[in-house]
């Protein structure tokens, strides 16, 4: 147990301490520098270099009390996740027009991108040969094309864009982007030995979504606190007995939770970013093992960052070519914040024996460059006065 805190301690001390003192701040989000350490510690660094002492670390009974930790985090993180996420709310503020938005700018790169894996990452040591080839590429089009609503956030508020329409607008194609990510989950974790179960779950959580608001409007606020971590923890617990996986099941149960009941948790969303999910981000890193060369690995992940760019260059020129060339180059380099949304669905699919080790390790350093690299490049096309256009020009289309 002694162990296992310590570890934790300097999981979330010596990544911000090395960040700051190096002067990284404003250039690295902390999650991803976390993931970088996490890498760094795993069995292709420090455990390849140094055995013995990665194993006299991380110890099988400090493995598995992390393990539990990353899973409270991870369920603590989908549930917020489903409390932003709420179409109906973004579509009664966008109106009927978000859809042809976020076709152009989320489905025609997701396409593109699942072309260019079927074309060019179609061998072995990227997916497992003998699964769905169509659950392989549109999973990976998927996770290079998507767009994480909590780096859009921080970005924006870096950007000092946040608030603003602009911001307003590419918050609401982000909630179509994550959305599309948990129904791919879904999907390819559904089809399989467990589909009457998983149908089963898939029609509770149907039912429940007009349920559960009657219930809670039922019950005095004081009820409010209990009744959410009870429903969050028993969902996930569900769905993963159901055989889907279990940050589905949190995930549903914050999109089921009516918004106005959620004024307990205040700052949650902060807090755990700091108490728990240090942990997920390094344990994360910890995991990247690959078995290809240092060389293809990283011209792997240089290559799909190249894919993520131009499909999403494609998919924003169509959305949004009226408003000029540089606001297209800045929501193309915005968007680029993937953060853990592509990790999470890199795990899940790493999990499912669809992708292989190496294209797990290629997505993460993939995801790493992409956040990293999406505000610089977004300050260099942002004009304030082309959002303001940008923004007029929309508003009256609609």
């Amino acid at each position: 147990m002694i162990s296992t805190l310590l570890i934790m301690a300097t999981m979330v001390f010596v990544p911000w301490l090395a960040l700051r003192t190096l002067r990284l701040e404003p250039w690295i989000p902390l999650p991803m520098f976390q993931i970088f350490c996490g890498i760094l510690l795993g069995p292709s660094a420090l455990g390849a270099f140094y055995p013995d002492l990665f194993a006299a670390i991380f110890t099988p009974g400090v493995r598995a009390s992390l393990d539990t930790i990353q899973t409270l985090a991870i369920v603590i993180f989908a549930f917020i996740a489903g409390l932003e996420l709420k179409p109906r709310e973004v579509l009664a503020q966008e109106g009927n027009t978000l859809w042809t938005k976020a076709f152009q700018v989320i489905l025609v790169p997701i396409f593109l991108a699942a072309g260019a894996f079927w074309l060019f990452f179609d061998h072995p040591q990227w997916h497992n040969p003998e699964g769905n080839i169509w659950k392989y590429i549109w999973a990976m089009g998927v996770a290079t094309c998507i767009t994480a609503m909590p780096m859009l956030v921080i970005a924006s508020k870096s950007l000092g864009i946040y608030g603003t329409d602009l911001y307003r607008r590419l918050l609401a194609l982000v909630t179509f982007d994550d959305l599309i990510l948990w129904i791919t989950v879904s999907l390819i974790v559904a089809f399989g030995e467990t589909m009457m179960l998983s149908s089963l779950f898939l029609i509770a959580t149907f039912a429940l979504y007009h349920l559960w608001p009657r219930l809670m409007a039922s019950c005095d606020q004081a009820a409010w606190p209990t009744l959410t971590v009870a429903l969050v923890l028993s969902w996930a617990a569900f769905s993963h007995w159901a055989g889907l996986h279990y940050v589905l099941g949190a995930f549903f149960a914050g999109m089921i939770i009516p918004r106005h009941t959620t004024g307990w948790l205040g700052g949650m969303a902060e807090h755990q970013m700091y108490w728990l999910m240090p942990v997920f981000f390094i344990w994360t890193g910890l995991k990247v093992q690959w078995t290809a060369g240092l060389d293809v690995i990283l011209l792997a992940a240089l290559a799909m960052y190249l894919i993520a760019v131009a499909t999403k260059f494609v998919g924003v020129w169509l959305a949004y070519r009226e408003e000029g060339l540089n606001q297209v180059l800045f929501k193309t380099a915005v968007l680029q914040n993937k953060g853990l949304m592509e990790i999470f669905l890199a795990t899940v699919l790493l999990k499912a024996s669809i992708i292989s080790g190496n294209m797990f390790a290629a997505v993460v350093i993939m995801s790493l460059i992409s956040t990293v690299s999406a505000v610089p490049l977004a300050r260099l096309f942002y004009r304030p006065d082309a959002g303001e256009a940008g923004a007029q020009i929309t508003s009256a289309k609609r």
